[in-house]
């Protein structure tokens, strides 16, 4: 994430949707349809070839569509995109009478909202949204596409909020990647993600330590383990980059990325948490040092 804003804005809280939901306004018009995101649009995939299906390949631990994590990864961003958008739009016919009535008109008047995050007693009160042909889109626009300098709290482009609920394995839908890397632009008035430095207070986080982040399809909430600085380092750098870690695939995996992440942390609450878990990651701007950020972390609860 690029940037950090520092003007007054008008944040979209709970109330406003709640408002925005009970009012009689009609959202299926011309306006509308300029807001189509264009992540869930594509193609299905073309069946495998059958001969190319060999034992070796059945064995495989496929992470999207019928690669592994490791030849997703050797994809270019743009291949990656446009894969992540066809499994998408794969499945998610089959649970658009699934999404919460909370959600569903939030959804129908812009459907890159792929989820909301409220942490009660502060300012992050929000829709989450995520474009995948253009990550940053919404980072720099509001829910109407408008520019704004506040933007939106968006989701990471490599995350997956997933499709479908834990209660019922997320079948026929996907399960969430292991972290949720959620972006938001570090507001002076402490609006978006402008209260998250807050966190760098373990007290604070004591009495804030609950963070609600739904999907469409089910409600969730993460309990805050800690809080650290750190900065977007030259991509050839040998330094922790916790902001491209998504997917934790492996005992190993998880080993390393949740060392340095303790390693990072200001403070550690006493809260239990394991491999196999789901996290959360809410990411801001920082002025400690160029390029510096913050981030909250937690652990998936519901």
């Amino acid at each position: 994430m690029t940037g950090c804003g520092e003007i007054d804005d008008y944040s979209f809280s709970r109330d406003d949707v709640n408002e925005f939901l009970t009012s009689d306004e009609d959202y299926t018009g011309e306006d509308a349809d300029t807001l189509d995101d264009p992540g869930v649009t594509g193609e299905e995939d073309a069946a495998p070839d059958a001969d190319e299906t060999t034992d070796e390949s059945e064995e495989k631990e496929l992470y999207i569509g019928d690669l592994t994590f490791e030849e997703y990864e050797a994809l270019t961003l743009e291949e990656q995109d446009a894969l992540r958008a066809e499994e998408r739009a794969k499945v998610t016919p089959a649970y658009e009478d699934d999404i919460l009535p909370d959600y569903r008109e939030l959804y129908d008047y812009n459907n890159a909202v792929i989820g909301y995050i409220y942490i009660d007693g502060t300012t992050i009160d929000a829709p989450v949204l995520q474009t995948l042909e253009d990550y940053e889109y919404y980072l720099h626009r509001d829910i109407d596409g408008v520019e704004s300098e506040p933007g939106c709290i968006i989701l990471d482009a490599d995350s997956e909020i997933g499709i479908g609920t834990r209660k019922e394995g997320y079948l026929e839908g996907y399960e969430p990647t292991t972290i949720q890397m959620v972006h938001g632009h570090n507001m002076r008035n402490g609006t978006m993600f402008g209260s998250l430095l807050k966190y760098a207070d373990a007290s604070y986080a004591d009495s804030h330590s609950i963070i609600e982040y739904d999907s469409l399809y089910e409600k969730r909430s993460y309990e805050v383990i800690g809080a650290f600085y750190s900065q977007i380092y030259p991509e050839d750098s040998n330094e922790f980059k916790y902001y491209t870690y998504n997917q934790l695939d492996s005992k190993e995996e998880y080993d390393h990325w949740i060392e340095n992440i303790e390693d990072l942390a200001l403070y550690l609450r006493d809260v239990p948490y394991q491999y196999g878990d789901e996290f959360i990651l809410l990411s801001t701007c920082a002025y400690q040092t160029e390029d510096g950020r913050f981030a909250v972390f937690g652990v998936r609860r519901q």
